[in-house]
């Protein structure tokens, strides 16, 4: 493995240089990669420098006992290191002890007397056992003496001791690398394991030996390495909350890091309090962000306001509440409220074996019942956030989230420990009322191995109003996967994607690309690990990514660059989305009159298209935009030339009546005319009558 080593080997040149070339040829050849001060030492440089680092980042630790190394200085302080890394150390016995003759040839140009003889045999240095490091005597060693063991037997015997837990002694060293690097960059949270690497790490540090004992064993560094990785990946939410007075914080450390060791996550105030942030403030979201509440009592924590204020907010929030009792205390001094509560006894905590086995209640305490503190404790800092943003929308549970709590709630109802807050309860009736948005703001696609900056991403955007698709918190089991995941790019305005190794040879992924290109969606990179850029997929290889390796890391500062790519041009994403949801939804309906554009709609849509089109706008349309927008404007052309012949139908109707209207009108007055002059003609001869009459008469 590149810049690890298989086996250091730490001799006395002395007794052991011979055999420690040899060794160091044989175990070469059998492929290891071994660091030998022969060879992998550079001129002007600090030798113990080097000597260091190659112990830092070797897997196998072998010490060639010999009078000569186990009385040598260098040697110890390479013994202490390894001690102190807690390395496989594998002991081989080269040289019992020197004689005499041994000792005046290698100081031939000193007078030695018998005297200095004895008085070298009296401070045990001819010999490779009065002075040898305690931790050396207790490992079983393998034997090298030369002329009396077999070479080869025993050489086969310490290949079998490399490879035994082979697997779990490597990434011993590589999480030590990775701790020490955190370490000398004053645990900058930059340097802490994220994905696929932080879930490797805790499934390191949770494996148990039961049939054999363990190659080596976790440092107190690799615990809180790992342990600050998860907290880190599960925005600083823990497993416990400890809380003691000033004066207990020894034994209060000594718990964190049994822990720790245990692969638990914990809150203390001397290891969670940001400078320059508000005391009080931090203590109540770190009990707040706890599963448990553990309270060390003593006389000196029952008299600190800064635990009672602690106490009384874990009762307050319905926290599970552990008592330890650390120290002989008057029961009567204790709160009511706290003595109901069932006790664990520390008071012998300096007795290894009897603190073994009172930590040991509680981690089977903190072991039941996990899944109840977990969501108990995410949906109280959900609901928390909701209530401080004012009842901000994009913060309410959607999807699969919104299924399980509102089954969790079911469960909690019932129960008697730790019952639901009705704040909880009111979050969870607000979401299940909340309106169905018709489009959202981001679709996040990234590798499982990236989910710790996924997640960390939609907390940020959700909490600045967004709303956002991430799996996590939309598909509910049971769901058709790739359906879910396709409505979910075609409602969303921006198509985040988180770029790594795993990401972009992940065929899920790749297929959510194309989705989304096909969609001609804005795509927004971001690069989370370093890739070569001829391993992008096309789709992603013309879009200018955004590092969120600058600024040193810094989250907050490379978050702010994503948002402002968000915000550019959103009206017009927003319209591409928008546009897009319709257009879809007249093509699954077979292309329905029905639901093409009218009126208004329409002319917003003609109008964006055109813009589109004049000003080179990015993402472009579809081809189903542009159909659909075309068959809208068809259809509305039909409809207008539909109208149009139907006003000439009517405008021809009107005037053949009007022409019936005229020419009745016309043989009205005709008639008119006639029955005129008939009565003109009557008259007349009614008149002639009366005449002849008058006349006849």
């Amino acid at each position: 493995m590149k810049n690890f080593f298989d086996v250091f080997i730490s001799y006395g040149r002395a007794d052991s240089k011979a055999f420690a070339i040899k060794l160091n040829q044989r175990l070469t050849a059998q492929g290891l990669n071994v660091w030998f001060d022969e060879e992998d030492i550079p001129l002007a440089v600090d030798y113990q420098e080097q000597i260091n680092d190659g112990i830092e980042r070797t897997h196998n630790f072998i010490f060639i006992i010999a009078p000569h190394s186990v009385n040598s200085q260098y040697c110890l302080k390479e013994i202490n290191l390894a001690i102190k890394y807690n390395k496989r150390i594998i002991p081989l016995l080269h040289v019992e002890q020197i004689s005499q003759e041994t000792w005046r040839q290698r100081n031939l140009d000193k007078t030695e007397t018998e005297a200095d003889w004895q008085g070298y045999q009296e401070e045990g240095r001819h010999s490779s056992f009065p002075n040898m490091h305690p931790a050396i005597s207790k490992i079983n060693w393998i034997y090298f003496r030369e002329e009396i063991d077999d070479f080869e037997s025993s050489f086969t015997g310490l290949i079998g001791a490399i490879d035994q837990q082979q697997h779990y002694v490597e990434k011993h060293s590589i999480f030590l690398v990775k701790a020490l690097n955190w370490l000398r960059n004053q645990k900058q949270t930059n340097y802490l394991l994220v994905g696929e690497e932080r879930q490797a790490a805790e499934k390191w540090l949770k494996h148990r030996f039961t049939e054999e004992q363990p190659p080596c064993l976790p440092t107190d560094l690799h615990c809180e390495f790992i342990s600050e990785s998860s907290k880190n990946a599960n925005n600083l939410m823990t497993q416990v909350f400890l809380s003691s007075s000033e004066k207990d914080n020894p034994i209060k450390e000594k718990i964190r890091k049994t822990l720790m060791r245990e692969g638990f996550t914990v809150w203390t105030n001397q290891t969670d309090i940001k400078t320059g942030t508000a005391f009080q403030e931090q203590i109540n979201k770190g009990i707040e962000g706890a599963d448990n509440f553990v309270y060390l009592i003593s006389p000196e924590a029952l008299k600190s306001h800064y635990c009672y204020l602690e106490i009384a907010h874990a009762f307050a929030t319905n926290k599970r509440i552990i008592p330890l009792l650390i120290e002989k205390t008057d029961i009567e001094l204790i709160p009511s409220q706290l003595q109901k509560l069932q006790f664990i006894d520390l008071t012998e905590y300096q007795d290894q074996d009897k603190y073994r086995s009172n930590i040991d209640k509680l981690l089977k305490e903190l072991n039941s019942d996990v899944a109840y503190y977990e969501s108990h404790k995410v949906l109280l800092v959900k609901a928390l956030k909701w209530q401080q943003q004012t009842h901000n929308p994009s913060v309410l549970l959607r999807g699969y989230n919104l299924q399980h709590f509102e089954a969790w709630l079911k469960v909690a109802k019932q129960r008697k420990e730790s019952p639901p807050l009705p704040l909880q309860e009111e979050f969870i009736i607000a979401s299940l009322n909340q309106y169905k948005p018709s489009s959202l703001e981001v679709f996040i696609s990234y590798s499982r191995a990236d989910s710790d900056l996924a997640r960390r991403l939609n907390e940020a955007l959700t909490s600045l109003g967004k709303l956002t698709w991430f799996d996590q918190e939309n598909i509910a089991s049971g769901e058709d996967f790739r359906r879910e995941i396709y409505q979910g790019i075609e409602i969303s305005d921006n198509f985040v994607f988180i770029i790594s190794p795993k990401s972009i040879n992940s065929p899920y992924c790749s297929d959510e690309v194309e989705y989304a290109k096909k969609l001609n969606k804005r795509i927004i990179t971001i690069l989370h690990q370093k890739v070569a850029a001829k391993d992008l997929p096309p789709a992603l290889a013309s879009v200018q990514w955004l590092d969120f390796s600058q600024h040193g890391g810094d989250f907050l500062t490379n978050f702010t660059q994503l948002v402002r790519t968000i915000h550019t041009d959103r009206d017009h994403v927003h319209n591409h989305s928008k546009w897009l949801q319709r257009a879809k939804a007249w093509e699954n309906s077979q292309k329905s009159a029905d639901l093409l554009l009218r009126g208004s709609e329409f002319v917003l849509a003609q109008t964006w298209l055109k813009k589109i089109e004049e000003q080179n706008k990015q993402p472009p349309a579809t081809e189903l935009h542009k159909e659909f927008i075309q068959a809208s404007q068809t259809a509305i052309e039909a409809a207008e030339t539909a109208e149009k012949e139907r006003q000439q139908h009517l405008l021809k109707l009107q005037q053949e009546r009007t022409q019936e209207v005229e020419k009745r009108l016309e043989q009205e007055k005709k008639n008119a005319r006639r029955q005129k002059q008939w009565l003109v003609v009557v008259s007349l001869f009614g008149a002639v009558a009366t005449c002849l009459g008058f006349f006849a008469a």
